[in-house]
């Protein structure tokens, strides 16, 4: 008899294939189940370790509360006592410029109206003096001299007037001797012709006749025709020769020659370049120290008066100034307003420096003059009395008393009852 079950079940205990229970303890888990168990516990506790943490972060004293709302300690905030000048300033953008200009005005009526610039042999910033040439046109020098009005004719041999007085005048200053006597005669013409000369013109000429009027170089036509020899065998004269007549010249002062200025010598701040000359044509000549300019809306023009003090940094030197001059509001509203070098600077605007565009510091108002100065924050009252703050050391300070003289934007300037108390540098508390 064949026991089925048996068989069955040995060959599944036997079998390697088959799973085998592991050993248990009793009453006990297997291993692989602590394990997991532990992991699973740990997990838990740490859980509520935080949920303890989070909760006692939700639920705190009052005091607590109180703790984290309240501020940080204050810190100490100390400003330097400056000494200075206190006063209401304005800051406007200038520009450095030559000096007291004049324009002289240029006349040149070339062949066929056409007047070209041919040279310019004086650069803008140059100093020239008198009879200098400053400029060519159609070939011709262009002479700067000095004098009240421009030359409005030609002057030649026998002239007279006050243009003629001039011109000697200029000549002589040029370093050309001739009587100024009105009366253009052979010496003004012999300085007149040594002028152009000395800088390699030839003075412009004209041909005269003995009786002072224009001459031709042609020969005159005969009046008749010539007689013929009333003895036919007779021979005719030979002609004399004659020598050929040399015209007269005479040297002529074009105005066209001359730029005319009361200012020299002066410097050359601006003048036509090479090229066609504008019908308007003038060179510009600057006298004395150079200024500093600017243009201001008209707002702050009200608030200048000529006399008001100023400042500007110019290559690397402040250097005090004066207003000199408020102007009239052009088209756009824009005031011009000049500056000069004050009298008691010790450095003056050089030569070099015009162009620069400093920035310009005009002084409205004084306030107090080579005072102590510090924030109006450090200075307390008590009662009728003033006082600040000095620092002794990191958290120690010391009361000391002072008079507030004046404020101005934020800045007092005090008075002190002795000078051994508070000095410049010192550090004040800001309240």
């Amino acid at each position: 008899m064949t026991r089925v079950g048996q068989s069955q079940s040995s060959q599944y205990l036997d079998s390697p294939a088959g799973p085998a229970d592991p050993p248990r303890r009793p009453g006990g888990y297997p291993p692989g189940r602590r394990a997991m168990l532990g992991i699973a516990g740990a997990v838990a506790i740490v859980a509520l370790l935080a949920g303890g943490w989070a909760v006692a972060s939700v639920f705190r004293s009052p005091g607590q509360i109180a703790s984290d709302a309240a501020a940080p300690p204050p810190s100490v905030i100390t400003a330097p006592v400056e000494q200075g000048v206190l006063a209401e300033t304005l800051t406007v953008q200038g520009e450095v410029r030559a000096g007291d200009q004049t324009s002289a005005s240029l006349t040149a009526a070339g062949e066929g109206g056409v007047a070209v610039v041919t040279d310019a042999p004086v650069a803008i910033g140059s100093q020239v003096s008198p009879g200098q040439v400053v400029l060519e046109i159609n070939a011709q020098p262009v002479f700067a001299l000095p004098g009240a009005f421009p030359f409005f004719r030609d002057l030649r041999t026998g002239d007279t007037g006050r243009d003629v007085e001039q011109l000697q005048r200029a000549l002589n200053t040029a370093g050309y001797s001739t009587t100024a006597d009105g009366i253009f005669g052979l010496e003004t013409e012999r300085s007149l012709t040594s002028l152009y000369a000395d800088h390699g013109y030839e003075v412009p000429k004209e041909v005269v006749a003995e009786d002072g009027s224009a001459a031709t170089e042609d020969a005159p036509a005969p009046t008749q025709e010539p007689s013929t020899p009333s003895n036919p065998a007779a021979q005719p004269a030979q002609p004399v020769p004659v020598a050929p007549t040399v015209p007269e010249m005479q040297a002529v002062a074009t105005s066209s020659s001359f730029v005319v200025t009361s200012v020299l010598p002066a410097t050359v701040v601006a003048a036509p370049g090479v090229g066609s000359l504008p019908d308007d044509a003038a060179v510009v000549f600057a006298k004395g120290s150079p200024i500093a300019s600017a243009l201001v809306i008209a707002a702050t023009a009200a608030q200048l008066e000529v006399g008001f003090e100023a400042k500007a940094t110019i290559a690397g030197a402040e250097i005090p100034l004066v207003l000199q001059n408020i102007g009239v509001a052009d088209e756009e509203g824009l005031v011009p307003i000049t500056f000069v070098t004050a009298e008691s600077a010790t450095v003056s605007v050089a030569d070099s420096s015009v162009g620069e565009k400093p920035v310009l510091v005009v002084t409205r108002s004084v306030v107090a003059q080579d005072a102590l100065l510090v924030p109006s924050r450090a200075v307390a009252s008590r009662g009728s009395s003033r006082f600040v703050l000095r620092q002794e050391a990191e958290s120690d300070f010391q009361e000391v008393p002072v008079k507030e003289v004046g404020e101005l934007n934020g800045i007092s300037a005090i008075e002190i009852l002795n000078e051994e108390q508070l000095k410049p540098g010192d550090l004040v508390r800001v309240q």
